[in-house]
């Protein structure tokens, strides 16, 4: 059990994020740090035909500035929700759940939102609506400075730079005939996967 988990804004979480809350007495989410390019604060990871796919989210440039992740605006004027739905078409329309959740999902990524700060705020109670996961957690009123060894935006960018100690439960994924176990892949991924198991295997 985790005294106290730190998470970053994070609009389509990657697995652990939900993981990893369900074993801790408190979850904060920072959105008053400065935002870091190229992470999971605007990107998310799926498995396709052709392996590990990052989609990431446009937003507004920051012109050299430094800018609180919270205050990260999406740009609507790329065609990415359209790229990202397809994508998602591709790589699950075969997994044993997509016809269940692909409209709940579809309705979680089309909804517009200004900043990052507001779409993680609607989608992430979407997503423990979707887990069937009742999970307290709370967004922070201020930078937090590192403090222990359960902050984890410094340490998640990737797939493959998640802490040795995060532990990943296996499950059976799309294309599993092509790739070994994929994990630490966003929440989608499980969704469409495991369906109502996907609580359970976060639990276990």
């Amino acid at each position: 059990m985790h005294s106290e988990l730190i998470l970053p804004i994070s609009p389509i979480p990657p697995i652990p994020f939900f993981s990893q809350a369900a074993f801790a007495e408190k979850t904060i989410v920072d959105g008053e740090e400065n935002y870091v390019k190229q992470t999971v604060r605007n990107r998310y990871f799926i498995l396709g035909s052709n392996g590990v796919l990052g989609l990431t989210i446009p937003v507004v440039g920051q012109q050299g500035k430094k800018v609180r992740t919270k205050d990260i605006e999406i740009d609507y004027s790329k065609p990415w929700l359209r790229l990202h739905l397809r994508s998602l078409e591709a790589a699950y329309r075969s997994a044993p759940f997509y016809d269940h959740y692909i409209d709940p999902i579809t309705k979680i990524l089309s909804t517009p939102h200004n900043n990052l700060s507001d779409f993680f705020t609607a989608s992430f109670p979407a997503w423990l609506a979707l887990l069937r996961l009742d999970l307290p957690w709370e967004m922070s009123k201020e930078y937090l400075e590192p403090r222990n060894s359960f902050d984890l935006r410094e340490t998640i960018k990737s797939p493959d730079r998640f802490p040795a100690w995060i532990h990943a439960h296996r499950y059976e994924q799309v294309f599993s005939d092509r790739f070994p176990f994929k994990p630490h892949l966003s929440v989608p991924d499980l969704l469409f996967n495991e369906g109502p198991a996907a609580a359970r295997i976060l639990l276990a």
